[in-house]
């Protein structure tokens, strides 16, 4: 989006926005509440005239009254665009301009709430570029004059008057004139060109999708243009492409043209192109990198990620938009992250492999600061690359790491259904997200969205076989000083009998141990082979013995059952040191029962016989966790964290002390 603007194109393609040294900071407005007015539609007008660097305006707004006893309407448009003349329903009337950027409308009348009305603004000036560039003059070096603008995040009004307020979109009607050597490039359906006097001609648009004032752009040189058809399930949707003369070569034309695969591979995995009644286009501007504008693209490079990172903004930026430039990370971590779901997608990709390779030139440099852009008072702080953009994009990532990719696309196809052609907060993605897969996610997005820092992992893995049974044992270590610890599913992988298996190990404390039954020994083990998580470092280390657990006991727990039970078994992973007194047998009404204790400590098994079998009914084995691991030293791990028959054993959360509870049913 407009970050890509100041674009540097690295040789590996991927575009970083490369913001201006002078931090632009956002102009003081003072304003009625937004939510007073609802502006259904603009009519906006303009000549340029390049040899004054000059714009004459009229724009009306047709809006709607939220409120009883409207008596006033703000809107922003630069001092150096003086007003000459104000009509509210075609009648003249007064204003007071509050600053350099606002002016306060005074109606004649007042508005209550569902009433309708039209303002009308006319004006006449030399504007002036603030922020990226929000508008520019200029002349190649072939002689021809251009005029571009860009406008996010707030400067549309250093160019034309409207409401601020991104969660307020509107429809748009169009008309640029200009010298009759130029050719305008503009948002939304051509409506036609029109010859005027004075070897001037007027290019009109339309746009009837509800659009976000920053996102309304044009540029007007002299171009090479040319089209290519969208085929998709409804017909042809055009693509339409301007050039300046000097830029225009084969090779430039065909990396453009790439935006039509990448507009099949993004509607396979978004949705249908939002825009598709309408075209797509890419324009050149002389600003670098590239700007999301909707339906056509301002772009000053060819690199590949560039032209999908602005065609993925038309989905998430355009279609749907951040309320705030807090959220500014749900239009540029969305586009990020699209760069390397096309590089993943595109045709003759090698998958998966593709998207390490392309997450992985996408580590941000730094990841203390947050996604979620808290101070918001300058570009810089806004468009940070760092972090709206590349840190922004991993949390995607990891969030699909997290949920899978059946749950992440259904999520996002479950958010494009409830908000598009709307504005939306990072709150209002998360809520969506969790009633799409039935999961409380607080912990993912207060630590990788409102959270900074990141985690650091050192891992060792063993073998072991104890009691006939053989485990993989892993244990994990969060490393990272400056930061909290992190709640993570990661995802780890072994050989076992020449076969890959992957197991996913929930890691939530400094240090944590993990018991994994394997038919075999394991070899080959690797911690989050996949990457899908932004770790700081990774360190793989030998394997530091932890608590003991409990792995096998019969009869099997959680199950109902059982018959002849004269004695239980139980088998922990590793030697323990235990005695009588660490086990208690009870039934249902909490009545102990007497047993004879054995242990074989070096095959870690315990047996408690009773003097007959007991008798049908409910029952349950307390294991205390003063029980030591021979080697370790360790009190037991023995909470029970699933009450599954297949699924109860290995006990623990990877943390020494806990005692267990493991419940059977004899029914004969």
């Amino acid at each position: 989006m407009i970050a890509e603007l100041l674009a540097i194109v690295l040789a590996n393609g991927l575009h970083e926005p490369c913001l201006r040294s002078s931090a632009s900071v956002r102009p003081i407005a003072v304003v009625e509440n937004f939510g007073d007015t609802d502006v259904l539609d603009y009519d906006l007008e303009i000549e340029i005239v390049p040899s004054q660097g000059r714009l004459i305006g009229r724009n009306k707004i047709f809006a709607v009254s939220q409120t009883q006893g409207l008596a006033e309407f703000t809107f922003r448009l630069d001092v150096n665009l003086p007003i000459t003349g104000l009509l509210l329903d075609d009648r003249p009337i007064g204003f007071t301009r509050l600053n350099n950027s606002t002016v306060r409308a005074h109606f004649d009348q007042t508005y209550n709430s569902g009433q309708s009305f039209v303002l009308e603004v006319a004006y006449d000036g030399q504007p002036v570029s603030e922020g990226f560039g929000s508008i520019v003059y200029g002349t190649y070096t072939s002689g021809a004059p251009y005029v571009y603008t860009l406008s996010e995040p707030w400067y549309a009004y250093t160019w034309w008057p409207n409401k601020d307020d991104n969660t307020d979109k509107a429809t748009f009607s169009f008309a640029v004139t200009a010298p009759q050597e130029l050719t305008v490039a503009a948002n939304g359906r051509s409506m036609g060109v029109e010859n005027l006097s004075g070897n001037r001609r007027k290019f009109l648009w339309r746009t009837d999708y509800p659009m976000v004032p920053y996102l309304l752009a044009f540029g007007a040189t002299v171009y090479n243009t040319w089209s290519r058809p969208f085929n998709h399930a409804g017909g042809q949707m055009p693509v339409d492409f301007y050039i300046v003369p000097q830029s225009d070569s084969t090779g430039n034309r065909q990396a453009w043209e790439l935006c039509l695969p990448m507009l099949t591979t993004f509607g396979q995995l978004y949705g249908e192109y939002p825009f598709i009644e309408e075209k797509y286009g890419i324009y050149q501007f002389s600003f670098g990198g590239g700007m999301e504008h909707q339906t056509m693209t301002g772009q000053g490079g060819w690199g590949e990620s560039l032209t999908a990172h602005e065609l993925a903004h038309q989905w998430w930026g355009d279609m749907i938009t951040c309320a705030t430039w807090h959220d500014i990370w749900l239009n540029e971590g969305f586009a990020t992250y699209s760069e390397a779901l096309w590089l993943e997608n595109k045709p003759g990709s090698s998958g998966l492999a593709a998207l390490k390779s392309a997450m992985n030139s996408r580590r941000p440099q730094n990841v203390g600061g947050t996604v979620y852009r808290y101070d918001i008072s300058t570009v810089n702080s806004i468009f940070s690359s760092t972090y709206s953009y590349r840190k922004g994009g991993w949390a995607l990532h990891m969030l699909r790491g997290v949920l899978g990719d059946e749950m992440f696309y259904r999520s996002l196809e479950a958010y494009r259904k409830q908000f598009q052609y709307q504005s939306v907060t990072t709150d209002q993605f998360k809520d969506v997200v969790e009633e799409t897969v039935g999961q409380d996610l607080d912990y993912f997005f207060n630590q990788w969205i409102y959270g900074g820092g990141a985690p650091a992992y050192e891992w060792g893995a063993a073998n072991t076989l104890i009691n006939g049974r053989r485990f993989l044992l892993v244990r994990i270590r969060q490393t990272q000083t400056s930061y909290p610890l992190f709640k993570m599913p990661i995802d780890f992988r072994a050989t076992v009998s020449g076969a890959q298996q992957r197991w996913r190990l929930w890691n939530d404390a400094a240090v944590q141990h993990y018991v994994i039954p394997v038919a075999a020994s394991a070899s080959s083990a690797q911690f989050d082979p996949d990457a899908w998580i932004l770790a700081t470092n990774v360190s793989n280390v030998s394997y530091v013995s932890g608590p003991p657990t409990i792995v096998a006991m019969n009869p099997s727990p959680f199950t109902d059952g059982a018959t002849n039970v004269d004695r239980i078994e139980i088998s922990f992973h590793t030697p323990v040191n235990a005695s009588a007194n660490h086990f208690q047998v009870m039934d249902a009404a909490n009545r102990s029962y007497e047993f004879a204790f054995e242990h074989v400590q070096s095959s870690g098994l315990v047996r408690l016989n009773f003097k007959g079998p007991l008798l049908p009914g409910d029952y349950r084995v307390v294991v205390s966790d003063q029980i030591t691991a021979v080697n370790s030293g360790q009190r037991l791990d023995g909470e029970i964290l699933s009450p599954d028959k297949n699924q109860a054993l290995p006990s623990g959360n990877g943390l020494a002390s806990g005692s267990a509870a493991l419940p059977f049913r004899i029914v004969r």
